[in-house]
């Protein structure tokens, strides 16, 4: 043995310790209470910007980034609700234009058949007038089947 560990062993001075099964099942329970405590501490935050302990800490690091996540975050948003205005005034386009299109050929056709009937064409005014109202009738069908 070396001096140190010599002089270690004079300075602890060996005790015995008697305690019941009691004490040791309370002793480990509330080891086990005290760890639990421990592993069961959590946060969740959610939201566009870090939370804000991590936006201290990372203003430690540069006076600018909290700023700068905060900025970005906006920016994110601004963005998302010029997309949504885009995608909304698209599919108001697309109805429109979804019904005017067969409507505008079914007038059209139906024109067209009136002048054929004034000429004298009877059997291509027929088709021509089949024809505008099956293209109307099913833009009408296929708009209320949408709803």
């Amino acid at each position: 043995m070396n001096k140190k560990t010599e002089n270690l062993d004079k300075k602890i001075e060996k005790q015995e310790v008697v305690i019941t099964v009691e004490e040791l099942f309370e002793i480990i329970d509330q080891a086990k209470l005290e760890t639990m405590e421990m592993v069961l501490h959590s946060e969740n935050f959610t939201g566009p910007v870090p939370h804000p302990e991590h936006m201290r800490l990372y203003k430690e690091v540069d006076e600018t980034l909290p700023d700068r996540f905060t900025k970005m975050a906006e920016n994110n948003l601004s963005h998302k609700e010029f997309i949504e205005k885009l995608e909304v005034s698209g599919q108001l386009l697309m109805g429109i234009l979804g019904w005017a299109t067969p409507t505008g050929i079914g007038f059209y056709t139906l024109n067209a058949a009136i002048d054929l009937i004034k000429e004298g064409r009877s059997i291509e005014a027929l088709i021509a007038l089949v024809t505008a109202i099956g293209t109307v009738g099913t833009a009408f069908y296929l708009k209320k089947k949408d709803k």
